[in-house]
């Protein structure tokens, strides 16, 4: 929760006429900790002090934060636990916005890569899981062997199919709202971000827009 006797932050905020202030957030802007943004210790104080920081620039209309509905669900889902008291308070600084489904407009060349590269992944899939199973000794397979293979085939299936391409509709919600919107797609995917790229959005590292924020 926000403290009502903390000390109001100053921001610095360089406001350029050139600057795209119109970003949409990943949601692993907020989750990811294997990359930190040294916004908080947690995922909790990141909420927090990113409110602090953009609050009063958002009620300027100095700077606009958008998310897509599938991916505010999803970042609802991380804070389950832990009750949603602090996670409600983001929508002081983030509007939740869906893009125009009947305007967006895909090129075939870009709609074959996408085909092509999903059909690349799966065989790549295929034959992770046919050379797990291929090394399995049937002699020795207790269930400790059995879930330490599972747990192999999940991890190399993951990233062989997964990593560094968009495996959901949130991640491509996330581009088409930010190509309609003309805003900076803020992520650390690598998948998201290599084909926002392919769609002509701009982007900007989590860590980028912390910068930029405290400047």
């Amino acid at each position: 929760m926000l403290s009502s006797n903390a000390t109001k932050p100053k921001s610095n905020f360089i406001i350029k006429k050139d600057m795209n202030q119109k970003y949409v957030l990943d949601t692993n802007f907020f989750i990811n900790r294997q990359r930190p943004i040294n916004l908080g210790k947690n995922k909790e104080e990141v909420i927090i002090n990113f409110i602090k920081i953009t609050l009063p620039l958002v009620k300027k209309n100095q700077l606009v934060f958008l998310t897509t509905p599938e991916s505010h669900q999803e970042l609802a889902s991380f804070f389950k636990e832990d009750g949603n008291e602090t996670f409600n308070q983001l929508t002081k600084v983030i509007t939740i916005s869906s893009y125009n489904r009947n305007n967006i407009q895909v090129t075939a060349l870009l709609f074959e890569e996408l085909i092509a590269e999903t059909g690349k992944r799966l065989y790549r899939g295929l034959r992770i899981s046919e050379e797990i199973v291929k090394n399995l000794n049937q002699k020795n397979l207790t269930p400790e062997v059995l879930g330490f293979k599972v747990a192999e085939l999940r991890d190399k299936y993951r990233r062989a199919t997964r990593e560094g391409f968009i495996d959901s509709t949130i991640d491509l919600g996330l581009i088409f709202l930010a190509k309609e919107a003309e805003a900076t797609l803020v992520s650390s995917d690598q998948g998201l971000l290599l084909w926002a790229r392919k769609f002509g959005c701009q982007e900007l590292l989590p860590e980028q827009l912390v910068q930029r924020l405290r400047a």
